[in-house]
């Protein structure tokens, strides 16, 4: 099973990204690579970034600085809106918020999908 996905809809000005489990050290290199080559076809203050975390697992401890390193990507790409898609799962939702709010993603929203 892929770990991600990343699709940029044009028409929407939209990036629509799914992460599913948990990664390893080269599943974040490959993903950091993969959406470094998506956003830089694109001019990222005119798009949203919709990131479909409803699969995604709780985060463990390790996990953390992975998941701040991505959200501090998505930060300096520059887009309109950073979306957060999750499930009633509060955890994760609280996680996901606290990660955003501590390195500044100022302009992201967690919602219940």
């Amino acid at each position: 099973m892929e770990k991600y996905y990343i699709n940029i809809v044009h028409g929407k000005k939209t990036i629509e990204m799914e992460v599913r489990g948990s990664f390893t050290e080269e599943d974040v290199q490959r993903f950091a690579r993969d959406y470094q080559n998506a956003v830089s076809s694109i001019t990222t203050d005119e798009y949203t970034l919709e990131v479909d975390c409803t699969n995604m697992e709780i985060l463990r401890q390790e996990m953390i600085p992975q998941l701040e390193g991505s959200m501090q990507m998505y930060k300096e790409s520059g887009f309109k809106t950073v979306q957060f898609n999750t499930k009633s799962n509060a955890i994760l939702k609280l996680q996901i918020h606290r990660l955003a709010r501590n390195i500044g993603l100022k302009n992201s929203k967690v919602v219940d999908v």
